[in-house]
């Protein structure tokens, strides 16, 4: 579920999370050089993305799961439709 307000407090101020939670990157003094950059990278890409395509699953009532792993894996891949914005 695409819930952004899950990273705002009590008062809808935007806390950052523990870089330990989130194991993609690492954390501590062995962070990810490329970070930033591919934080980055991917908030373009959603941004235009999502500006010219709206994205369905292509089976609405199958569950997603995922596996974990050192990256997070959607066990099977996750299946979507996308159709072309006017």
């Amino acid at each position: 579920n695409f819930r952004p307000e899950r990273w705002l407090d009590n008062n809808g101020v935007f806390h950052i999370e523990s870089p330990f939670k989130f194991t993609a990157f690492q954390a501590g003094p062995r962070i990810c050089l490329g970070k930033e950059f591919a934080y980055r990278q991917m908030k373009i890409f959603s941004a235009v993305l999502l500006g010219c395509f709206m994205f369905k699953l292509s089976e609405q009532k199958k569950a997603v799961n995922y596996r974990t792993m050192i990256n997070l894996h959607i066990d099977g891949g996750l299946h979507l439709h996308a159709v072309h914005r006017s």
